[in-house]
């Protein structure tokens, strides 16, 4: 089996005897969803790559303090919610509206299609149906969602990006959040109806655009 195909479990035991290749894989395999989550907290590029590279410093300093190594990758969120919320409290950085446009540029995040679904915002089903126009509605779209995404309270943004996102079940994000579950299920059925109320003009102009002769 390849390095790049063996579970967390795994690859945790080997860096936990001090293996960095070992580490390095993890890094890859996370990094991305990492710096989506921190991104949504800071709304700031820079800021979020560099609490990205403190999250994995941190990982790796305290490694052997992870009792189960089927955790990491929850343990590796509840690390950098810790940093989100200190930096938060700090008032470190500021969080400008553009960037969220700039982020729209990069690889798209995981779950960002099912997101886009469960908010009504339908997408062409395969790549041959999608023409030079419909591109531009795709982008605006993508940039609707995470407008909205960002005008969410804390506790609510946070549920969207880890279960639309990030792809985690409810089970590990009450874990990751240290919540039950039933708070969990409840601030996502917050979010879906905030987010459908902030969405609601957009879809208009939207649909207006479709239908326009």
């Amino acid at each position: 089996m390849a390095r790049d195909e063996l579970p967390d479990s795994v690859l945790v035991a080997k860096a936990k005897r001090g293996d960095w290749v070992a580490f390095e894989q993890l890094f890859w395999r996370y990094h991305e969803r990492i710096y989506t989550f921190i991104w949504h907290f800071l709304q700031n590029r820079e800021a979020s790559e560099d609490l990205t590279q403190e999250t994995f410093v941190r990982a790796w300093e305290s490694l052997h303090g992870l009792k189960s190594n089927d955790a990491f990758q929850v343990w590796l969120h509840q690390i950098a919610r810790r940093l989100c919320l200190d930096a938060l409290r700090k008032r470190a950085w500021e969080k400008p509206m553009s960037d969220i446009a700039t982020y729209d540029d990069q690889k798209v995040s995981v779950g960002e299609v099912e997101t886009d679904l469960e908010f009504g915002l339908e997408g062409k089903s395969s790549p041959e149906e999608i023409d030079p126009e419909e591109t531009l509605f795709e982008s605006e779209r993508k940039k609707a969602v995470r407008i909205a995404v960002s005008k969410l309270s804390q506790p609510l943004r946070e549920v969207v990006v880890l279960h639309y996102f990030e792809g985690l079940p409810v089970d590990e994000i009450s874990k990751v959040l240290g919540v039950p579950i039933g708070t969990v299920l409840s601030r996502l059925a917050r979010a879906r109806e905030s987010l459908r109320k902030l969405l609601a003009h957009y879809l208009d102009e939207v649909e207006n655009e479709v239908n326009r002769p």
